[in-house]
């Protein structure tokens, strides 16, 4: 049975991750107007990440960990894309504010070619030809406008620079196998026993093991999102820093 301590620090870790997106959002709201593009793609950014973060620590807490984790792959990409469109290079005669709202629309670009690549998949009708037609159309005006898809994540970790190779494999690559499902998370769940080269039984678990690293992962990506919206609006993040290190400190010593 878990403990009362571990209980209660589960509580302040998972309020205080909350209260970050709040306090973000909340200044997002009173402080951006008029608004524009870009402050509505930073919004839907961060109230994604918050829905996806309760969603998390709600598996988390009622400890189906193979949702957690594929929870957390996703929070992850969302993460990842949200750095890597913040990370334009200095371009002399672009302003830093229209070269990151270019890797957004680049996002569009992506998920018209995913919509494509779906409807060329289904019986086709006159509807849906037309669809395909609107499709290549819209893709065709972006790629006038020289934006095209944008990288896989693994080449987005790549542009990000080498130290960024680490957070791919130890936290993206980890949380992809509850996602795209192997044979060793499969094994973990049933498992058959052998005596004297034969089957003997089969083993079953309710769910794969926790790698004990999941309320960190969530702290520390959720506060690396919302610090990164903050920086770009020049806001500090001083106390959210803080916090992190206070929440990182009490969980390590769990």
């Amino acid at each position: 049975m878990e403990s009362k301590e571990n209980h209660d620090i589960f509580s302040i870790v998972a309020n205080t991750i909350i209260k970050w997106y709040e306090q973000t959002h909340t200044t997002m709201t009173v402080a951006r107007k008029p608004h524009s593009p870009l402050n509505h793609e930073f919004m839907g950014i961060l109230l994604a990440a918050k829905k996806q973060t309760e969603g998390i620590l709600t598996t988390l807490a009622n400890k189906n960990i193979l949702s957690t984790h594929a929870l957390l792959r996703i929070l992850v990409e969302t993460h990842i894309f949200l750095i890597w469109a913040l990370n334009v290079p200095a371009n002399e005669g672009k302003s830093k504010h229209d070269e990151i709202y270019k890797r957004f629309r680049r996002w569009d670009c992506h998920r018209l070619t995913q919509d494509r690549k779906l409807l060329e998949n289904l019986p086709q009708t006159p509807e849906i030809e037309s669809a395909i037609g609107k499709i290549n159309s819209d893709i065709e005006k972006l790629r006038k406008e020289g934006i095209k898809r944008h990288p896989y994540v693994k080449q987005m970790y790549e542009d990000l620079g080498s130290e960024w190779k680490e957070v791919y494999a130890r936290i993206y690559m980890k949380y992809c196998r509850a996602v795209h499902l192997d044979r060793n998370v499969t094994s973990d769940l049933s498992s058959l026993q052998y005596e004297n080269g034969e089957p003997k039984e089969v083993i079953f678990k309710d769910d794969i093991e926790p790698d004990g690293d999941e309320l960190l992962n969530i702290a520390s990506i959720s506060c690396d999102i919302n610090k990164a919206i903050r920086s770009f609006y020049d806001w500090h993040s001083y106390a959210m820093q803080k916090e992190y290190n206070q929440l990182k400190s009490m969980l390590l010593k769990k």
